[in-house]
């Protein structure tokens, strides 16, 4: 089968000739998918320049796959994780926090091939109304909905997210289904122009900077200076989210620890998602599809991922998909 390894930092090469995957004896709990689609994450690009904490080499990557059983033409998306199922956090619906955790892409080879081996309990079905191209996007959406739970968020909250790319439009996706006020600040001029159209049909404000206090802030990007500029925007009691990982050190003042500690504001993380956040996730895809499909940058080959992963970690785009059934020559000829 075709596929993309990860040797190393920078080093992702293209191969025809991988053995698909098997299912073999004791392995009854699992089954092989056929890829169809898997959205590229920046996290797959930041795995790719500068590896990750979790990623064991070499690896196909891709963890935002929908793809067919195959004796199926249905679709089903992948929670990307396998668990211990034993401990506390998996018994009380905190699986992503399980120590014993495999996500796929990270510790199990990923989507970013034309067959993946996956756990059937990870599997959920795509409603026909969704399209795959759209319904590899749930495991993004799901992330976006723990963040929100991890804050409580509550119906008519202000909610101020840091970034304007596909990981901060989805956190206002999920605010609106919570029925908060989300407010997106992008300072770049191009990003701005790509999702206004996102931000109007959703009903999420958009601006360049951040007018008035919230009662919760949360960080779509990696620019460490959004954690004392949301902490500063919060009303008393209010809740930062780390959502996003910082790829610089913070400096933590003492000034900034007071603003904690007099005005009793939360600091707490969000990582990953549960399979519960995946099923509602899908649900709000498939209220809003025609929005989503505004996410999408362009659908490419499996053959094309390299060439666009500088990009994408530059954070300059919206959403690349891969089409497993697509052809480099497809690509280049704009098709």
């Amino acid at each position: 089968m075709r596929a993309l390894i990860l040797d190393g930092n920078k080093k992702i090469r293209s191969a025809t000739d991988v053995q698909v995957p098997n299912c073999a004896k004791g392995e009854e709990e699992e089954l092989v998918l056929r890829v169809k689609y898997c959205s590229i994450c920046r996290t797959d690009a930041k795995m790719w320049f500068q590896g990750q904490r979790d990623l064991v080499l070499p690896r196909i990557l891709g963890h935002e796959i929908c793809g067919q059983k195959l004796d199926s033409e249905r679709y089903y998306v992948v929670w990307p994780a396998n668990t211990c199922k034993k401990c506390y956090y998996c018994k009380n619906g905190v699986e992503n926090l399980c120590s014993s955790i495999q996500v796929i892409g990270f510790h199990r080879d990923g989507g970013f091939a034309e067959y993946i081996k996956v756990p059937k309990e990870a599997l959920i079905e795509v409603p026909k109304n969704v399209p795959p191209e759209i319904a590899c996007m749930t495991e993004l959406l799901s992330s976006a909905i723990n963040a929100v739970e991890q804050v409580k968020l509550q119906e008519k909250q202000r909610v101020l997210i840091f970034g304007g790319g596909p990981a901060g439009l989805m956190l206002g996706l999920a605010g609106k289904f919570f029925g908060s006020e989300p407010f997106i600040v992008e300072k770049n001029p191009e990003k701005v122009r790509h999702i206004e159209q996102f931000c109007k049909n959703a009903n999420i404000h958009l601006s360049n900077a951040a007018i008035g206090k919230f009662d919760v802030a949360i960080n779509a990007t990696s620019d460490p200076s959004t954690l004392e500029a949301g902490v500063l925007k919060l009303n008393a009691g209010g809740k930062y989210c780390l959502f996003s990982g910082f790829t610089k050190n913070v400096n933590i003042t003492s000034d900034l620890l007071n603003e904690i500690h007099y005005r009793q504001l939360t600091v707490i993380g969000a990582y990953g998602s549960t399979k519960r956040q995946m099923e509602i996730a899908l649900k709000i895809l498939e209220s809003n599809t025609e929005t989503i499909k505004l996410l999408i940058h362009r659908v490419i080959s499996l053959e094309s991922v390299p060439s666009v992963l500088p990009e994408i970690l530059r954070g300059q785009t919206l959403k690349y998909v891969i089409d497993l059934q697509k052809s480099e020559r497809e690509d280049v000829d704009g098709n």
